[in-house]
């Protein structure tokens, strides 16, 4: 296991702290918009959250071979913690569009065959 001088230990730290509180934030406006009906825009949510985690994964080699620190280790666990919550609320909100969307194209499917375009229609009776 090779060692990591302090200051870039410091250094990779620092950085990480700052990309884990930018998901943190990122995560918890979307999981407040959510909570609050309010709109919000999926795909720059979505591409904040991707950036913010590739960017992790960039710097996983550095703590894999020198460990993290308490501080990032907490503020990891505190990142994993809201991840989880935003699922569940990501979770709810796709299947109640999905049941919207099932309600909606049954109501289409139901209109559509409420005998205005019928065989019997076409025969010229109200059979």
């Amino acid at each position: 296991m090779t060692s990591l001088a302090p200051v870039a230990r410091a250094s990779a730290d620092a950085t990480a702290l700052a990309i884990v509180e930018r998901l943190y934030e990122t995560i918890t406006g979307e999981n407040d918009a959510i909570a609050r009906r309010l709109g919000f825009d999926h795909h720059a949510c979505s591409l904040r959250k991707s950036q913010g985690l590739l960017e992790l994964n960039r710097l996983s080699p550095i703590f894999a071979a020198a460990g993290a620190s308490p501080t990032l280790r907490n503020a990891l666990a505190r990142l994993s913690a809201i991840l989880d919550e935003n699922g569940r609320r990501l979770r709810v909100r796709l299947e109640a569009a999905k049941t919207v969307s099932d309600i909606v194209a049954r109501a289409i499917r139901d209109s559509q065959s409420d005998g205005t375009y019928s065989a019997q229609a076409w025969r010229g009776g109200d059979e």
